[in-house]
């Protein structure tokens, strides 16, 4: 199990559901079925301990709100606007 906004380095799946972490911010993405057998039960115990510590991440933070973290994938964008290569 991840611990939600610790770094930036770790991941799992639950199903084909896969989670990413992220100093400021967590990323899901992809699909699951959860069935009425096992499997299903215990993919449901694993996101409702997932999005339990995400809950607890944010109650345990106050200040969450007035943070201002560069998340990697903004980190390298420019602010200016460039002419598509394309046309």
């Amino acid at each position: 199990m991840i611990e939600p906004f610790a770094n930036n380095h770790q991941s799992m799946q639950i199903g084909e559901l896969v989670v990413e972490n992220q100093k400021d911010k967590v990323i899901i993405y992809g699909d699951i079925d959860l069935q009425f057998d096992a499997l299903g039960y215990k993919q449901a115990q694993q996101l409702h301990e997932l999005t339990g510590k995400i809950l607890q991440a944010f109650a345990s933070d106050g200040q969450y709100s007035k943070k201002v973290l560069e998340s990697k994938d903004n980190s390298d964008r420019s602010d200016k606007n460039i002419d598509n290569p394309f046309l």
